[in-house]
């Protein structure tokens, strides 16, 4: 699924370019009247990737790196940047259900965006692709097996990035590529869901004064029984995120400038699946184990006492206190010639427990690098939209 997407136009002309300037000044907020789609045109900066809002920069100007450590200012054709969520775009959420086709999402954007400025944009095969957003949701049957693998993943390891850890994600971020685990149901309630309901209350106390009030407070009953479901369903979802950024879009496409047409579908999805395994180590040619005895017991039919109960240890330690710590409190050549040898013969340390009294209720089956538990099917509504501009 692809989510948040920064584009940048080719030339556009003055006339243009001052229509653009208006309509970003005149609207500003939430244009809801169906409760089909939320969204408002800013011409300030993207909160986080919960932000609903498209954000639209006119521009004259664009940094250049020459013979200076750092890049600068210089004066170019006018065009304007755009930055927004390509998921909630056409969902109102980017829980699950999002587009696949990276090509005619970012086709759809361009027309909704001159139908809402009344506007003609340049082609948008020939827009450069700044930043894409690749993303996996995995979906679970409880909540808690959520809670527990987003537990696990605060123990996480990439190396030379430093997690940045918060109550329900975690994120390792670097210079071509930003990747991000998170517990997407905490997430939607605190910025979505609430938003939605916040608009639902106005709405409905709106609806006394009008003379259809009670059909459209029906319509807003069937909204917020939507959006209860969703929020059901998201607490449900473990997010994998793939923030692809300007310099690697480069060498993925070995061009300097990326555009619209060059892109493919399976050559982002490779790069997000590589930084996947950064973070996640295991070997997807075995059978995983992750359960105290299975590991032992895997460990001992392989190696010899000696190796497996040090293999054994490791392994226990990497469980209880992470890689890191773990790196640090042994000779770095060991831990790393065990680790070595850990995935190779198919252990795993993700969402496992050392004592076999409180079994994981993470399933046994369970890896972020197969796709047993993703939820890669795209809505109707969004199949529906990107027909439009097929």
């Amino acid at each position: 699924m692809y989510d948040t997407i920064v584009i940048k136009s080719s030339e556009i002309d003055m006339e243009t370019k001052d229509k653009i300037l208006m309509f970003c000044n005149k609207y500003e907020g939430i244009d809801l009247t169906t409760g089909d789609i939320l969204y408002s045109f800013t011409r300030g900066e993207l909160e986080g990737s919960y932000d609903y809002r498209i954000r639209i920069m006119v521009d004259n100007m664009e940094y250049v790196r020459e013979e200076t450590i750092t890049p600068v200012k210089v004066p170019t054709y006018w065009h304007i940047k755009v930055e927004c969520s390509l998921h909630k775009l056409m969902m109102n959420h980017n829980c699950y259900g999002g587009s696949r086709d990276i090509k005619k999402s970012i086709a759809y954007l361009v027309r909704f965006l001159e139908n809402a400025m009344n506007v003609k944009l340049p082609v948008y095969y020939l827009w450069e692709v700044i930043q894409i957003d690749v993303a996996k949701a995995f979906k679970f049957k409880d909540k808690q097996i959520c809670k527990r693998i987003m537990s696990n993943l605060k123990n996480s390891y990439y190396s030379r990035r430093k997690p940045m850890i918060f109550d329900s994600s975690v994120m390792f971020s670097g210079s071509t590529t930003t990747t991000k685990f998170y517990w997407k149901g905490p997430e939607f309630e605190k910025h979505d869901y609430k938003r939605m309901n916040k608009y639902i209350a106005r709405e409905v106390d709106i609806s006394y004064s009008e003379e259809y009030g009670d059909l459209k407070r029906s319509k807003l009953v069937f909204v917020k029984m939507h959006y209860d479901k969703v929020l059901e369903k998201a607490y449900r979802i473990i997010r994998y995120e793939c923030s692809i950024k300007n310099r690697k879009l480069k060498e993925l496409f070995n061009t300097e400038r990326v555009l619209v047409y060059m892109l493919n579908d399976g050559t982002l999805e490779n790069c997000s699946n590589v930084e996947l395994r950064k973070v996640i180590k295991e070997d997807e040619s075995m059978n995983i184990v992750r359960r105290s005895d299975l590991v032992l017991e895997r460990l001992k039919k392989l190696y010899d006492t000696s190796l497996a109960n040090s293999l054994y240890s490791t392994w226990c330690q990497i469980v209880q206190f992470g890689e890191e710590k773990t790196r640090n409190e042994m000779s770095r050549a060991t831990f790393y010639r065990h680790k070595k040898i850990l995935i190779e013969c198919g252990v795993s340390w993700m969402c496992s427990v050392v004592n076999l009294k409180p079994l994981s209720i993470v399933p046994l089956d369970f890896s972020f690098l197969n796709d047993i538990y993703v939820d890669d099917i795209v809505d109707q509504e969004v199949l529906k939209k990107l027909s439009e501009v097929a």
